[in-house]
């Protein structure tokens, strides 16, 4: 038979509560170890603490997404050549909370889906293809030529093919 603990019978010599937050503070060090090797190898998009801002796969630093989602203007345009998918992005980024106009199609197919966002809307855009969207969508700068009715949109999604 062992002798108890210097606390009395069933007690160590750490509250268990302590022990809570002990490992509460590793589980937090080895997340942050974690992500940082992860955004170490150079692939997809992070978020940076530091700075608040996003970085994506091609290093550059973009703004971060609008907290208000409403002052997110978007428009889809249809290039995959699926009949109302274009609505139903739209419907989805509607309930996320964005400020959803017309959608249009494209009368050519483009393979890929592509977000692109107008300066200072560069981390919405990001947020929308990488979590909105999530088929391997890319985020992108704002075309220098737009297509027709993006006159008002922060933000356009280009649906492709897959």
């Amino acid at each position: 038979m062992t002798a108890p603990g210097p606390g009395g019978p069933g007690n160590s010599a750490f509250p268990s509560s302590l022990r809570g937050v002990v490992l509460i503070g590793l589980a937090v060090v080895v997340v942050i170890i974690g992500l940082q090797i992860l955004d170490d190898s150079g692939t997809g998009s992070s978020a940076s603490s530091s700075t608040g801002s996003t970085t994506t796969s091609s290093g550059s630093e973009v703004p971060p997404p609008h907290a208000n989602r409403s002052e997110v203007a978007v428009k889809v345009y249809n290039a995959s050549d699926v009949q109302n998918a274009g609505q139903q992005t739209t419907d989805k980024l509607q309930s996320d909370g964005y400020k959803m106009l017309p959608t249009a199609n494209f009368n050519t197919t483009q393979k890929g889906t592509i977000v692109e966002c107008r300066p200072g809307y560069e981390g919405d855009g990001v947020v929308i293809a990488g979590f909105a969207i999530d088929n391997g969508a890319t985020a992108g700068p704002f075309p220098g030529n737009p297509p027709a009715g993006s006159e008002e949109a922060n933000c356009i999604v280009i649906l492709g093919t897959e």
